[in-house]
């Protein structure tokens, strides 16, 4: 059975903003080139990234594998480098050509980008950061790598936003099933690795739907599948290669890559997201409830936006209404699934979004039963998006509105 969770949220709208702020007044302050140094909470300067020689040659376990920890005790963790939209760091396809997005994906990602990239982040609510994202966040939150080789394992922890953390298995596993993946679903996904040289080759799978690739709020649906490589240069020097394949919102993966700066002063401290967030209370206070209730569901609320159980009700006036429930999945190709509930539910027939004014037209059953909805999303990224508009059966028409559950 799938669980829904409720994070509480009390945080002030700025999440994740305050301590980068303050850290450029001061530098300013100092007359200091902000775009060569950080600051850690002790205070030291790091560099940015130096090249893939930084700091003299990789370190290496006693087993002779790659190091991509301490070579210290206490003291060392990689800086995330803030990058918002991956379309800067693409490397293939060229950066000349963009992200070869699927229709829908790139009418969201611009739909978010202009209206709710800064109000409905994802990890402004406490939403763990999937695939790369945790190493492009930037700000003050560093990321740690925990080799275990007894165990076949490595753990990655993250700071931000709020201790979040992910297992990778070296020990020859393979992923779950694909059943398994669909039924349970994660924020982080399942990731197993292995060496390929001084590389560390991540895949993993089995994500929810609840995160965004980037800042920039580049969509994915569950069926993503996303390949890392690490290779510590230098010393001082991650390099990180990510490639993303979902082909239900691209027409081909594509690969990002960037370096990462290793700071020898940095550790990860004790930041709780979830118990000093007050940006959901904030947001829905702002908003009056019209988007949704916080982040409930958000495993399954970011993904493609005529995919979920939508509920609500039809009529042909206010004071007649009919329980109205359209069930829809998204395959990268085709919107599929039914309308009406229970004994009554008529598989959907035809459907048609058009992501240009985000109307969807849906078509089901046949003869005197058959069903035509035609309406039009509210609230598209919300979690708790709905679709309003018009409904005819047979000689039956009236106004109808659904709302996404999960």
């Amino acid at each position: 059975m799938r669980r829904h969770w409720i994070t509480r949220s009390n945080s002030v709208p700025t999440l994740g903003q305050s301590s980068c702020t303050s850290t450029a007044r001061s530098l300013a302050a100092q007359a200091v080139d902000e775009s060569r140094l950080r600051h850690s909470g002790d205070g030291g300067r790091v560099p940015e990234p130096g090249g893939k020689d930084a700091g003299g040659p990789a370190p290496r376990l006693a087993d002779g594998t790659p190091n991509l920890g301490r070579t210290e005790i206490g003291k060392g963790a990689w800086l995330p480098k803030l990058y918002t939209d991956y379309s800067a760091i693409l490397v293939d396809p060229p950066k000349s050509q963009g992200i070869p997005f699927q229709p829908w994906a790139k009418a969201l990602q611009e739909y978010r980008h202009k209206v709710t990239s800064e109000s409905e982040d994802p990890a402004s609510f406490c939403i763990p950061l999937a695939g790369s994202h945790p190493y492009t966040r930037g700000g003050v939150h560093p990321i740690e790598f925990i080799q275990l080789p007894e165990q076949k394992r490595i753990l990655q922890l993250m700071e931000f936003p709020g201790h979040n953390w992910r297992d990778i298995f070296l020990d020859g596993r393979s992923h779950p099933s694909k059943q398994e993946l669909e039924e349970y679903p994660t924020f982080m996904g399942h990731s197993i690795g292995h060496w390929e040289g001084a590389t560390l080759v991540v895949d993993t799978v089995g994500f929810n739907e609840g995160t965004w690739i980037d800042k920039e709020g580049h969509p994915h649906t569950s069926q993503l599948h996303v390949i890392e490589k690490l290779t510590r240069t230098g010393m001082n020097n991650l390099h990180i290669e990510a490639t993303f394949d979902d082909p239900a919102a691209y027409t081909r993966p594509w690969t990002i890559a960037f370096d990462l700066a290793w700071g020898p002063d940095w550790a990860i401290k004790e930041y709780i997201c979830q118990s000093n967030n007050r940006y959901q209370d904030y947001y829905v206070k702002t908003t009056k409830g019209a988007t949704g209730t916080g982040n409930a569901g958000a495993e399954f609320g970011h993904g493609h936006p005529a995919k979920g159980t939508f509920l609500g009700e039809w009529g042909p006036n206010g004071g007649t209404q009919d329980r109205l429930m359209v069930l829809m999945d998204w395959d990268g190709k085709a919107i599929t699934g039914t309308i009406n509930p229970g004994p009554q539910a008529m598989p959907i027939t035809k459907a048609e979004l058009n992501p240009d004014n985000w109307t969807l037209h849906l078509e089901g059953g046949a003869g005197a039963a058959r069903v035509v909805l035609d309406g039009k999303f509210e609230n598209l990224t919300w979690l708790a998006r709905s679709l309003t508009g018009t409904y005819t059966q047979g000689n039956q028409r009236g106004t109808f509105k659904i709302t996404r559950q999960y």
